[in-house]
């Protein structure tokens, strides 16, 4: 009896014993948790938003990079910027009037139109922000050079260019198109790159889809001078 007794409180003193560190050692873990700052702890959603960011191109150097690989006549680069849905479209002047092709990839090698080649231009970077190039028909001279994009405007040129085909050519392009092309432009930026007399400019869009940019215009057009 003497012995059942003994072996009862030796288990009794175990369980004390082993339910006290327990209890320490939830109050370790809790001291330690508490001093993580909470702004270091990192959520799921927290980390995938960071990794998409930092993933995603701004405007500014998509403008650089397609720029870029359009001077060193870079198929590849430009067509990696295309949107297979949105295609791109060359805006260029065969007479008096303005027209456009509407194509699901770009080649240096096959020009539009035929006759005029894409020429090997140099680069006139760096890109800045503010008020476009504007070319004066009488001179035949940009008044200013460099490389720039306007972020206060939106450009309306393959749209008006689209208007003047059905007005002028009867090219009988549906409301439904006239509707697409003017949602492009109202999420495009129109960017000129002006040279010296011996080159031509280089004037393209850029519009954002989903999170990406991508150029959907190039405008060989680009004066507005009459023929």
């Amino acid at each position: 009896m003497r012995n059942l007794f003994f072996f009862v409180l030796v288990c009794i003193s175990i369980g004390v014993f082993s339910c006290r560190n327990n209890k320490k050692e939830d109050k370790a873990v809790k001291i330690a948790q508490d001093s993580i700052p909470l702004d270091t702890i990192s959520k799921p959603d927290t980390l995938e938003k960071e990794v998409k960011k930092e993933d995603t191109e701004t405007l500014e150097q998509v403008l650089e990079k397609i720029a870029k690989a359009y001077i060193d006549q870079d198929s590849k680069t430009i067509n990696n910027y295309i949107h297979p849905k949105l295609g791109i479209y060359i805006i260029y002047r065969p007479g008096a009037l303005d027209s456009y092709v509407h194509q699901n990839n770009f080649s240096f090698a096959k020009p539009v139109p035929e006759y005029h080649s894409y020429e090997k231009l140099s680069y006139k970077g760096p890109l800045k922000a503010g008020k476009l190039p504007v070319f004066d028909c009488g001179t035949m001279k940009w008044d200013k050079l460099g490389f720039f994009y306007d972020k206060k405007s939106r450009p309306n040129e393959l749209s008006q260019t689209a208007k003047f085909m059905n007005e002028i050519l009867d090219a009988k392009i549906t409301g439904n198109e006239l509707k697409r092309l003017r949602n492009i432009e109202i999420r495009s930026y129109r960017a000129i790159m002006t040279s010296n007399e011996s080159e031509e400019p280089f004037v393209f869009h850029v519009t954002k889809e989903g999170e990406k940019w991508y150029i959907t215009v190039i405008d060989r057009a680009y004066a507005g001078c009459d023929a």
